[in-house]
């Protein structure tokens, strides 16, 4: 085997090598092309300038990516079976650049060809994970692909108004993407989040079992349900912001539950958790903002997409690279960096912008861009290079 096709062997050999990859790269691109376009007067490209394509992009392209990645790596653990590789690997990630291609051709291509690229990576890769999610043994695992799919109808929403078939379409569906991603948030922290703590502080701290409260699971799930039905009638209505504070409280309680001051001394622990109370304060944010209007609703959008989603997709792609990749579970400088850079983004982004609205998108979107920079440096070799202990995977 050359070395070439050695390569690509190793990077279709998991899920999580050319989705993280990927994830990585399209963010660190697409913010740089965003601030360059917040800058250019090239009027050929408004359609790519609107703020509807931006977060298109960064949910559906970067997000997506990632929540691939993570579900193709994670679900064959839960289940016992096979995970996919290989040519099916392929076709996947294949569909997830013609996405990419259809959306950044979008100025010059007929509405509907650039939703049916788009759209099918969120349909294969709803047909590829469920089979395996249904059927781990764990009715809990169900509710991912059922998240896929919620994922998928706000892809469908925000391409249906560029289509034609409705009006006013596509800010919805970008928000229902967001609550299918918080929602997916949600059930990936209370999965791995106690667990991960537990046993990084085994060695130094005597732990009380973290307990788990159904009544607050519930509670969980109902008011994200109602975030979703809400945005889907309105993304700006005041009963909506009311369930969002509830739903901020409720995700503030769990957090409370996982000893995440005792995490502080292990990054990559301890951006995991500081991502989810970047989602408890966007969802407070949010309904702040949709009640009592004292904040622009982008930059409460922005506390969840940067700092929580932001923060998340980092730690969980970096150790998961790590875990795989039979390297020390450890984040190096650098790495850690990214999440002190993202912190920085995302506090500029949501607060600074009250008093200097351009430069703090400016100075928001480059530090952005030096975290996943980073983020290439330090895995690029791993995601494309078999393991140092020469075990599959």
């Amino acid at each position: 085997m050359n070395p070439s096709s050695a390569r690509q062997s190793v990077l279709f050999a998991y899920g999580f090598r050319p989705f993280f990859l990927g994830a990585g790269v399209w963010s660190l691109a697409m913010i740089s092309l965003w601030l360059y376009l917040l800058n250019s007067a090239d009027s050929t490209l408004d359609a790519m300038r609107s703020p509807l394509w931006h977060g298109h992009e960064m949910l559906y392209g970067f997000i997506g990516a990632s929540a691939a990645g993570f579900l193709l790596t994670a679900s064959p653990n839960w289940s016992r079976k096979p995970a996919l590789t290989g040519t099916p690997l392929k076709l996947l990630f294949l569909s997830w650049l013609l996405g990419r291609f259809s959306m950044l051709c979008s100025p010059w291509l007929p509405a509907w060809l650039v939703a049916g690229g788009d759209l099918l990576f969120c349909i294969a890769l709803v047909a590829t994970t469920t089979p395996t999610l249904w059927n781990t043994g764990n009715k809990v695992h169900r509710i991912f692909p059922l998240l896929l799919a919620l994922l998928a109808l706000g892809n469908l929403l925000y391409h249906g108004q560029f289509v034609g078939i409705w009006q006013e379409s596509a800010q919805r569906g970008l928000y229902v993407g967001i609550d299918a991603i918080v929602f997916f948030l949600v059930m990936v922290g209370g999965h791995i989040m106690p667990m991960f703590t537990r046993n990084a502080l085994a060695n130094t701290e005597m732990l009380p079992p973290i307990p788990i409260k159904p009544a607050l699971e519930i509670a969980g799930a109902v008011t994200l349900t109602a975030i979703v039905l809400s945005d889907l009638y309105d993304p700006y209505n005041a009963v909506g912001g009311v369930i969002l504070c509830v739903a901020a409280l409720v995700q503030a309680w769990r957090l409370s539950l996982w000893h995440t001051l005792k995490t502080l001394k292990i990054p990559i622990l301890w951006v995991l958790h500081v991502g989810y109370a970047w989602l408890v304060i966007g969802l407070m944010l949010r309904g702040i903002s949709q009640t009592l209007h004292w904040l622009p609703p982008t930059a409460a959008l922005h506390a969840l997409t940067i700092g929580a989603m932001g923060l998340f997709t980092l730690g969980i792609m970096g150790r998961v690279s790590l875990a795989h990749t039979g390297r020390p579970l450890q984040a190096s400088f650098s790495f850690a960096l990214t999440f002190y850079l993202i912190i920085a983004a995302v506090c500029i982004r949501v607060f600074a912008i009250l008093i200097w609205p351009m430069q703090a998108i400016t100075l928001s979107a480059l530090l952005w861009i030096g975290a996943f920079a980073l983020f290439i440096v330090n895995f690029a070799t791993a995601l494309t290079q078999p393991r140092p202990d020469g075990l599959p995977g």
